[in-house]
């Protein structure tokens, strides 16, 4: 027996009412956790690219850490001791990145110094690497941030890093040319 259209038509209505909502809402960026304090935006910093393999990582998330002009600038040793570096957005970063993450990767803050004048902020970020959450460590170094504080909340502007090699090892903690001494961001007061 054939329906009449009449029948059909609010059938059909309350069916795609009643799966609309089923979809998960998409998570809101930035959040305030992750910019509202130095600490805060670190731990978001190496959330974001930490991860078991063959998982995306929340570019989105990453992005909202970061200030819309923001770049990533890789260093490579050039053939005559010449420095090298290599500029990119931070979806390039993601996407030259995919090939390790998709191997599994953590990165976690072992020690930070942060020094900050008015809105400008440097951080060092010393950082461990591994495959798995309490695998062996597979690689060391420092991530170099440059955060602006707006007032409201922390951008990363720029970042870089370096990692430990034999002719390039780190500082011991606690020297001056090292990144040391977690600080938790906090802007100064007035003197």
């Amino acid at each position: 027996m054939v329906k009449p259209s009449f029948l059909a038509t609010p059938a059909l209505a309350l069916a795609l009412l009643a799966g609309h909502g089923s979809h998960a809402a998409e998570p809101t960026y930035p959040r305030s956790a992750d910019v509202s304090t130095i600490a805060g935006l670190m731990s978001a910093y190496y959330d974001v690219v930490s991860g078991p393999a063959n998982t995306p990582r929340d570019v989105a998330r990453d992005k909202s850490l970061h200030h819309p002009d923001a770049r990533v600038y890789f260093p490579n040793a050039g053939g005559e001791g010449d420095a090298k570096v290599t500029g990119m957005t931070i979806e390039d970063y993601h996407r030259k990145s995919a090939g390790l993450f998709n191997e599994g990767f953590y990165e976690a803050e072992v020690d930070r110094r942060v020094e900050q004048f008015g809105n400008s902020v440097h951080v060092w970020s010393t950082y461990e690497s591994r495959a798995t959450p309490n695998g062996p460590v597979i690689g060391r170094g420092i991530n170099n941030l440059i955060v602006l504080f707006d007032g409201k909340r922390y951008s990363i502007l720029a970042e870089t890093w370096s990692p430990e090699t034999k002719d390039n090892p780190l500082p011991p903690r606690g020297s001056t040319t090292g990144a040391t001494g977690i600080g938790n961001g906090a802007i100064p007061a007035a003197r």
